[in-house]
């Protein structure tokens, strides 16, 4: 069975599959890099797919994180990667005239959690989404690609600074090419794919594996529940929709990947081969760079509504770990 882990886009939200991943790795006795062949992420999904992957050092073949240290610096280091000066927050008029946050605050985190590894070191394969602005194209970042030849190997405190830049709220990412011939600028591939899980089962597909043998678990970041008020909204132009619609363009996209995922990948006989948890946030702000410590607290207050195993989620949660821990220990 080829396994796929897809990680959703949402900024601080990713505390939600934080704690999934961390209550999985607990549970099934194994890192999450043993426990899938495929991990997909996009934006804080793709900061959490080369967490989950980067070695302890150069040639380990132990994860430098757990899961829960990876939910620690949504904990410690959050309001750090959302941080900017009152003379910031002036001079680009609260994110209207330019981005939201400078980028030193995510950058410094980015290199302290990542150092020096590289796309090609990851324990498991890795596809990181983004979008390169000067080509107008999406840009995948992969582990398999990276250790060829003839392709970019780049740090992975890059490939998450890429996959990261959310248009209003970071500048886009530089990033050379290993030749230096061409520098890639780049913007969070939420914009096109905030739900990778598709693009993951593209590149399985592509890779010559058999439909029938793949499963695929997809971790949502929660379902944003706000209303827009259409009172307010139709008398809104450029100014007004520029954060909403970045929001309604993301959840939607991730809605729309998951109904074409339940079709093309139905259970066989009682067996699922696709999973997605996700929450509606009931309690929880759906803003990206909502960092205080009682929005973390309702993240995490969310994520445990999920593993309730009294829900048919929880029960399907218990079941995938039970699934994915005979899997390893049958290879």
């Amino acid at each position: 069975m080829y396994r796929i882990l897809s990680i959703d886009g949402g900024g601080i939200r990713g505390v939600i599959p934080a704690v999934l991943l961390t209550e999985m790795e607990k549970r099934t006795e194994e890192p999450i890099c043993e426990l899938f062949d495929l991990i997909a992420g996009t934006s804080t999904g793709g900061i959490l797919a080369a967490g989950l992957t980067v070695p302890e050092w150069s040639g380990s073949q132990t994860p430098k994180f757990e899961a829960s240290a990876l939910l620690r610096v949504y904990e410690d280091r959050g309001k750090e990667i959302f941080a900017r000066s009152l003379w910031d927050g002036i001079t680009s008029l609260g994110g209207l005239a330019d981005e939201k946050y400078p980028s030193n605050g995510i950058e410094t985190v980015l290199d302290d959690t990542f150092g020096n590894a590289r796309l090609a070191d990851t324990l498991t394969e890795i596809l990181v989404t983004s979008y390169e602005i000067e080509t107008r194209q999406p840009y995948f970042f992969k582990s398999t690609k990276a250790r060829g030849k003839s392709s970019p190997n780049d740090l992975l405190r890059e490939v998450a600074r890429a996959t990261s830049a959310a248009p209003t709220y970071f500048e886009p990412a530089k990033v050379p090419t290993f030749n230096n011939r061409r520098t890639r600028y780049l913007v969070d591939g939420g914009v096109f794919a905030n739900n990778p899980a598709l693009c993951a089962y593209a590149e399985a597909r592509k890779s010559g594996k058999d439909p029938e043998q793949i499963l695929l678990v997809s971790l949502g970041t929660g379902v944003a529940t706000r209303p827009i008020p259409y009172e307010q909204a139709k008398n809104w132009g450029k100014i007004e929709w520029i954060r909403p619609i970045l929001s309604v363009i993301m959840d939607g996209v991730a809605d729309a990947v998951d109904y074409q995922l339940r079709q093309l990948l139905p259970p066989t006989g009682n067996t699922p081969r696709y999973h997605r948890f996700n929450i509606e946030l009931t309690e929880a702000l759906d803003d990206l760079d909502a960092t205080h410590t009682a929005n973390i607290k309702a993240l995490k207050q969310e994520a445990r509504r999920i593993l309730d195993g009294r829900t048919r989620m929880g029960k399907k949660f218990s079941a995938l770990c039970g699934q994915l821990h005979r899997l390893t220990e049958t290879e």
